[in-house]
């Protein structure tokens, strides 16, 4: 218990740190920061938090996710078909890009590359990780190097590029604040995430906590049964969450070593971002939907931060979701497949 109050004592830091300097997304950006920092300072002690901590921050991602679906929107679908189809190909040649470049420059051998290149699935990469031998640890600080650098580097390219005024303060022009939420649709609100959570274990869904609630809700306002949205007040706790979550996933591996990994993970960002680009631009000529979404959409970054990050600044939330949603299913469904042939045809073989 001390360490988490000590862990959230240095995210809430944070934030007030991007407040001061009027710094885009501070409830999320600010912990990752500042936890990351403090994780390697000595006689600090913060804790990496765990799924146990960023599950229930997830399933509140989830349903406002889902609140963001009616029934209008479902019949804009087809109009996307085409642009998720491409997250196949983007998936294949991120990974191919992803490998070479973790084995020939930062030295991975290739089983640990392969899983530290794959742009999605953090937890889910660390399991099969561990189930064939791969190191682990250089897996968990090259996919944790990339949601850092990702969340932290998005708002400011969305900002520069796009010139679009991202959130300083709270989300409250965004959503009601819990002063304002109709009793009866915050616990249906729990009801959809909690029994969405529940589903999603039973089936074995991938990202239980998050997909669960979504798609529960989802019918929900689909339907109209619930009226009101996620107030603002939990989606910034939400935010300090994930961010704290983030940054301390570098607990203990001291500065230099964190200098290093960051490095190589920017490395590693730099030619994702210029790959996303190449399928946004594909799929923004075919859809005509606008960039912020698509780039949203395309980003290489944590399925549950993307998809928070496009409620906060308004972007197509359900565009946004069906695209990383979709990008979950394939890396799941195919990554095993891959792998064994990966294996097979590069036992003794160089790039």
């Amino acid at each position: 218990m001390k360490k988490v109050m000590v862990t959230f004592v240095f995210a809430l830091i944070g934030v007030v740190i991007f407040k001061v300097l009027s710094l885009p997304l501070p409830w999320m950006m600010g912990p990752v920061f500042t936890v990351a920092i403090a994780s390697n300072i000595p006689k600090i002690t913060t804790l990496k938090l765990t799924s146990s901590i960023a599950n229930p921050a997830k399933m509140i991602i989830g349903v406002t996710v889902g609140s963001a679906f009616s029934a209008f929107i479902l019949n804009d679908l087809h109009h996307y078909m085409f642009s998720i189809l491409l997250i196949i190909p983007f998936v294949l040649v991120s990974s191919v890009f992803g490998v070479y470049y973790y084995n020939k420059f930062v030295g991975l051998d290739k089983n640990s590359a392969f899983f530290a290149s794959q742009p999605g699935g953090f937890v889910e990469m660390v399991m099969l990780a561990q189930s064939t031998g791969a190191n682990v640890q250089k897996v968990i600080l090259a996919q944790s190097s990339r949601l850092m650098i990702m969340v932290v580097s998005l708002p400011f390219i969305i900002h520069t590029f796009l010139n679009i005024e991202l959130p300083k303060s709270n989300s409250g022009s965004l959503l009601p604040s819990i002063v304002d939420l109709q009793l009866n649709d915050g616990l249906l609100m729990i009801f959809c995430g909690l029994f969405g959570w529940w589903i999603g274990n039973k089936v074995k869904l991938s990202a239980a906590s998050l997909l669960g609630p979504m798609i529960i809700s989802m019918f929900f306002y689909i339907f109209n049964l619930i009226n009101d949205k996620p107030p603002f007040e939990i989606i910034n706790i939400v935010q300090l969450i994930l961010g704290a979550s983030i940054g301390s996933s570098f607990n203990g591996i001291g500065f230099k070593e964190l200098a290093k990994v960051l490095l190589f993970g920017m490395g590693h960002f730099v030619g994702l971002i210029l790959l996303a680009l190449i399928f946004c631009s594909i799929s923004i000529w075919i859809t005509g939907e606008q960039w912020l979404s698509v780039l949203l959409a395309f980003a290489p970054g944590g399925q549950s931060d993307m998809n928070l990050i496009a409620i906060l600044v308004s972007a197509n939330v359900p565009f946004v979701a069906l695209h990383h949603t979709f990008r979950m299913f394939i890396i799941m469904a195919i990554l095993p497949a891959i792998h064994k042939s990966f294996e097979k045809h590069t036992k003794d073989k160089e790039f």
